[in-house]
């Protein structure tokens, strides 16, 4: 009786200390990360196909805010600078594990979704993924991209990807 009452004060005691720091967790990612997206390539349904270079910090929660921008050349021959304007959401995929490669401190993975402007006029909606972490199985690492342009700048394959999160 005394192993039972032990082993069920042990499981009480770790559900009771655990399960709210997970839905904290889970509900509540309030923390800063620095972005980059590094030459990143997404492609719309026509084929046309836009690169973004660019950095800059995010923090994610009811806070949300946002600094930074770069640069982008479409295939159609438009290029300039852009800037995050806003943050829309940001999901954590979790700090980096061992990888084979070295890594900075801090670096994880996750979707940020920002809108940013154009120098062009354009206006829209960026999404950065990195597999750092654990992403879901179907996520890829690299960008979307969509603009107020219908079709033609719904930029949702990725065609090449490298970028990262790092908890600052």
């Amino acid at each position: 009786m005394k192993r039972f009452a032990g082993a069920f004060i042990s499981v009480a005691a770790v559900v009771l200390f655990t399960t709210p720091a997970a839905a904290a967790d889970a509900n509540g990612n309030h923390e800063s990360y620095k972005w980059v997206t590094a030459g990143d390539t997404a492609m719309a349904p026509d084929g046309s196909t836009i690169k973004l270079t660019g950095h800059g910090v995010l923090t994610a929660g009811p806070d949300k805010a946002i600094s930074g921008g770069g640069t982008f050349t479409t295939s159609g021959g438009a290029s300039g600078t852009w800037s995050a304007t806003a943050v829309d959401g940001f999901v954590s995929y979790g700090l980096a594990g061992p990888e084979p490669f070295p890594l900075p401190p801090g670096a994880a993975g996750g979707m940020a979704k920002l809108n940013v402007s154009l120098s062009d006029g354009e206006s829209g909606v960026l999404t950065i993924f990195c597999v750092l972490g654990t992403p879901p199985p179907s996520v890829m690492e690299g960008i979307h991209v969509v603009l107020g342009s219908g079709a033609s700048g719904e930029y949702n394959t990725i065609v090449s990807g490298n970028t990262i999160f790092i908890a600052v």
